[in-house]
């Protein structure tokens, strides 16, 4: 699977309807890749969000209408997707500073160096790669069978991250009440993806395994997972680099610097974090953490 590709076939998408209303989900299914993991993927390798992109795209062209042409502003918004002058306005001060129709007066300045560019993803290619060449990184294939799992479920979003922690050191303080334990590892799944908004809501159980599960402790949920086909990666070291990071580090990290050279293609089916006997806690070097995702 070539994430590269997948994502310049969206970049060209968004390039060809900047004067368009842009369907995100039309851009985003040229690039054959789930959204849930196109987001988090054009995130973690661009640095900001596909809307912030977008946003940026189409006002910087707006800033070139505005220097080639003599059409107004109200014109140049709307013909850029913005629904009124204010919110075109508002916008395009915070991208350039300042408003349109002083922009358009200033000769000699130099708006360029403020705008967003289109994505070189082939520089960015060649960055990811001697970057991921100093980082080692395990890296395995499994299959998953009959994983029967009893844990507290919540809905959450990838917003919340930092609150994992907590949610973890709740489960702990419950999981003396779960029977039938196999052992002392905790899982983190996350399933059931909703792409009804612009951020995506998901479940996430923090369980156990167990043997059976029919035996089920009030306020708990059991999950069994039949098949998974996963991509495996052993993480060691830190999960936190500060007290404001959390887990999403570890995230950033994969997104940004091995997913891009995934063989395989994600689904969004699973989500796995295992905590098992190598895991030390979050802020030791000597910590070992798997994260899985499902592929096929």
């Amino acid at each position: 699977m070539d994430y590269f590709q997948g994502t310049q076939r969206f970049i060209d998408y968004i390039e060809d309807h900047l004067d368009e209303e842009i369907d995100i989900d039309e851009a985003v299914s040229k690039s054959y890749i789930s959204k849930f993991h196109f987001y988090r993927l054009f995130k973690a390798i661009v640095g900001i969000t596909v809307h912030e992109y977008i946003k940026g795209r189409k006002l910087s062209k707006a800033a070139e209408h505005l220097r080639n042409t003599n059409d107004d502003i109200l014109k140049t918004a709307v013909k850029y997707g913005f629904n009124s002058q204010e919110v075109f306005t508002r916008n395009f001060k915070k991208l350039f500073h300042y408003p349109p129709a002083r922009f358009r007066s200033m000769n000699d300045y130099n708006w360029r160096s403020s705008r967003t560019n289109k994505i070189n993803i082939d520089a960015i290619k060649l960055q990811i790669k001697n970057v991921s060449g100093k980082i080692v990184v395990n890296e395995k294939i499994e299959i998953i069978k009959d994983l029967r799992l009893v844990g507290i479920e919540r809905v959450t979003n990838d917003n919340n991250s930092f609150t994992v922690i907590e949610a973890m050191e709740h489960f702990i303080q419950e999981a003396e009440r779960i029977p039938n334990c196999v052992n002392e590892t905790i899982y983190r799944v996350c399933y059931d993806i909703d792409h009804s908004e612009e951020i995506a809501q998901y479940k996430e159980l923090i369980a156990v395994e167990v043997t059976d599960h029919s035996d089920l402790p009030l306020g708990m949920t059991a999950k069994c997972i039949e098949y998974a086909k996963m991509v495996t990666y052993n993480h060691e070291g830190k999960l936190f680099a500060g007290e404001e990071e959390k887990i999403i580090n570890t995230y950033q990290f994969l997104y940004s610097y091995r997913i891009p050279y995934l063989e395989y293609e994600l689904t969004n089916e699973l989500l796995l974090e295992r905590y098992g006997a190598n895991f030390k806690g979050p802020h030791r070097e000597d910590s070992t953490m798997g994260i899985s995702f499902s592929i096929r």
